[in-house]
């Protein structure tokens, strides 16, 4: 079966710059978990950070996008990765959000960490070492006021593992987000825990530090159920 970190929740919570937990400064209580995924949402106090996850159908073009159904067994990491910000473009597009651009930091951190649950054999946020999103984003050399991470094992096509997300309350929440402007995607072929079945995917989001979020639609990522 595909797999998920069942410990998360789906909370955005304020984290002075200190790296401590501080008071919620906007929470949402986890809905519908749709096969097995993750979703973590955090966000900064100073300057407001966050860590936090498109429905697409054909191989070849869905929703103007090239191999949605195409198998990660059988392409390349970078034409995954492509389908899937498609993916994820096409879903804030329809709410008249702004598309997110890939950046070399955030999929160099996404891969690395698809790569080490593959090797750990879990689906979790939280890595034996004891690393979490943003400590591996930083880690990347990404310099972050937003930051955020889906994961996910058990999907063998972007659009197979994009659906999924767009059917979990927090992916979908964390895809909609506004105020994020960057992705990386990692992808392995294989599978990792107790997933049936190829692939392993990470996405990681973010707004580089000092900039401005793009939008401030929340409506969107709220009307996610």
């Amino acid at each position: 079966m595909p797999q998920y970190d069942r410990s998360a929740s789906h909370t955005l919570v304020a984290v002075p710059l200190v790296g401590n937990l501080g008071s919620p400064k906007r929470t949402r209580a986890a809905g519908i978990v749709v096969a097995l995924l993750v979703a973590l949402v955090f966000c900064s106090a100073l300057p407001a950070l966050a860590l936090a996850a498109p429905r697409g159908h054909a191989a070849g073009l869905r929703d103007g996008c090239a191999n949605t159904s195409v198998l990660a067994t059988s392409a390349s990491a970078q034409t995954m990765r492509n389908a899937v910000v498609c993916l994820v473009n096409y879903e804030r597009a329809r709410y008249h959000l702004p598309p997110l651009t890939q950046v070399s930091k955030l999929t160099a951190s996404a891969q690395s960490y698809t790569a080490e649950m593959v090797r750990d054999n879990l689906v979790s946020h939280t890595a034996p070492s004891g690393s979490t999103p943003g400590a591996r984003i930083t880690a990347a050399g990404y310099r972050w006021s937003w930051a955020g991470e889906n994961i996910a094992s058990g999907f063998t096509t972007p659009l197979s593992v994009v659906s999924a997300w767009m059917l979990s309350q927090g992916h979908c929440y964390n895809i909609l987000a506004p105020v994020f402007s960057n992705i990386g995607v990692g992808v392995s072929p294989h599978a990792a825990a107790t997933a049936s079945g190829p692939a392993t995917w990470t996405q990681d989001f973010g707004l580089p530090l000092g900039a401005h979020a793009p939008s401030g639609n929340w409506g969107p990522a709220d009307s996610c159920h």
